[in-house]
């Protein structure tokens, strides 16, 4: 999967990711095959940027070809065989989105979790302890990569999938574990924690995407708020699970000022509170359990309770890791121009780099802008657009 400008999107790639507007509205579906006239509807809709597949599946080519195979006779008037569109200069600076797991990866892993979990709810297997094996891949997987603890990572608001959400809070928890200087063990019980934390969840039959749990009737609330003590009976008995990962799974969204639950004690250890803060985050731009937000809203959310909730030089690495703008991000900056994020400066992830799309009298640009706000002081992101 990479991403692409609308100049570099041909007819027959294929779509990664949900297309979506800003209220989520999902525009062109993860799969669809492009034409032509669907460039110029995002064009239309001011969305400059998506996911594509890395290679054309070879059935989509053909659904291309024979698309075109029986595409009716234009008339004389429309066809245009000498003319085209003057050919667009590549793009000087690509568009860099550094995730913390491979695509790859990432799809076997939650493939993986996702078997797991659902032979041990709906078949009672004792196959639980798999999960082990996957959180040590992930931990190595995170190793390989140099420098891992100083880049800044892109991290995108998605469909509420407890799957991807679990796989999701691992990585982030492992990544500041490690920033933290947790031992080997210690990083190694977050990391398969936070892989099982919201197995509870798959016991409820009330609805928790998209719902903010606070809105819900009284019973429904209390039920939910009863996930982690299924999730933590589901484990306490499993002899391969640490005492402390256990008290992870249980804990994970108590907080310092005794307003978690589901106990409402301020008996946080650190390890959980990592978890936690991941978790608080990852489910605010997933929609699990609460209303989705933006990733810059969910972040300033985590900043506001440092201290409070969570211990402040956690809140402070993991802030420290997470891109404000993930890759691909529509903004306008206080100068009234509007661009794309396309790269992330290291330790600084509230100033990334940007492709100015619209200048500031609401005009295209005629030729590439870069601006990488490490260097132009002046220039601040005011505003996430879509």
């Amino acid at each position: 999967m990479r991403l692409v400008t609308l100049d570099n999107l041909k007819e027959g790639d294929i779509i990664a990711n949900d297309v979506m507007l800003e209220d989520y509205t999902v525009v062109l579906g993860k799969g669809t095959v492009i034409k032509e006239s669907y460039v110029e509807k995002l064009r239309e809709l001011e969305i400059y940027t998506v996911y594509i597949e890395d290679a054309v599946p070879e059935k989509a080519e053909q659904a291309v070809k024979k698309t075109v195979e029986v595409k009716p006779q234009p008339a004389a008037k429309e066809t245009k065989p000498q003319q085209s569109e003057p050919e667009k200069k590549e793009p000087q600076i690509p568009v860099e989105e550094i995730t913390i797991l491979r695509d790859d990866v990432e799809k076997q892993v939650k493939n993986k979790i996702k078997e797991i979990i659902e032979l041990h709810v709906y078949q009672q297997t004792t196959g639980l302890e798999k999960i082990a094996e996957t959180a040590q891949n992930i931990i190595t997987d995170i190793l390989e990569e140099e420098e891992v603890i100083e880049k800044v990572y892109d991290v995108r608001e998605r469909s509420a999938d407890i799957y991807e959400h679990s796989l999701q809070v691992c990585s982030i928890a492992t990544l500041i574990a490690l920033k933290l200087g947790l031992s080997e063990k210690e990083v190694y019980d977050i990391s398969v924690s936070s892989l099982i934390h919201d197995l509870g969840l798959r016991y409820l039959v009330v609805r928790y995407e998209n719902q903010d749990i606070n809105l819900l009737p009284a019973k429904d609330q209390e039920e939910y708020k009863k996930h982690s003590i299924y999730g933590y009976t589901a484990v306490k008995n499993e002899s391969w699970l640490s005492e402390n990962a256990k008290e992870i799974v249980l804990n994970h969204h108590e907080r310092k000022d005794r307003s978690g639950y589901p106990l409402g004690t301020d008996l946080v250890s650190r390890m959980t509170q990592i978890v936690g803060v991941c978790d608080e985050f990852d489910e605010c731009i997933s929609g699990v359990g609460k209303a989705r937000i933006r990733v810059h809203e969910a972040i300033n959310n985590i900043r506001n309770y440092s201290g409070i909730w969570f211990d402040s030089d956690i809140v402070e690495a993991f802030l420290q890791l997470i891109a404000v703008y993930p890759v691909g991000s529509k903004v306008k900056t206080n100068q009234g121009e509007t661009g794309v994020v396309v790269k992330q400066n290291p330790h600084f992830p509230e100033r990334p780099v940007i492709r100015i799309t619209i200048n500031k009298f609401g005009r295209a640009m005629m030729s590439e802008k870069i601006i990488n706000l490490i260097k132009e002081t002046n220039v601040v992101i005011q505003e996430v657009i879509k």
